[in-house]
């Protein structure tokens, strides 16, 4: 059986939200940021002035336009990665299903 149950989300302003207990959320009204306690400290979880759903300030700390693993990753030798193919033979196909047979529409053209 469902039940009712008040969940309280701690607001104020982001100064003065102080640290919050582990799982308990915290509403920053002057930025609308939403930070959830943790044993390390608050995280922040929303911005709502944001776009999207990456928070720059989270996913590219160093500021250089890159997400921060995409850095790591650029820094990987090809002889580093692991569990590639040594070869890449080509495999016999066709595009029959894809070529027209003669001439084009002009909705063919256009996709539609």
């Amino acid at each position: 059986m469902a039940r009712k149950v008040l969940i309280q989300i701690r607001r104020g302003l982001e100064s003065a939200i102080g640290t919050l207990a582990n799982g308990e959320l915290g509403y920053c009204t002057d930025t609308s940021k939403l930070y959830i306690g943790t044993t390390g400290g608050n995280v922040l979880m929303v911005a709502a002035q944001s776009a999207g759903d990456m928070l720059k300030s989270i996913y590219d700390t160093n500021n250089d336009g890159k997400v921060n693993y995409a850095s790591v990753a650029d820094s990987i030798p090809w002889s580093g990665v692991t569990g590639k193919p040594t070869t890449y033979p080509p495999s016999t196909h066709t595009h029959l299903e894809y070529i027209s047979k003669g001439a084009l529409t002009w909705n063919q053209l256009k996709g539609v």
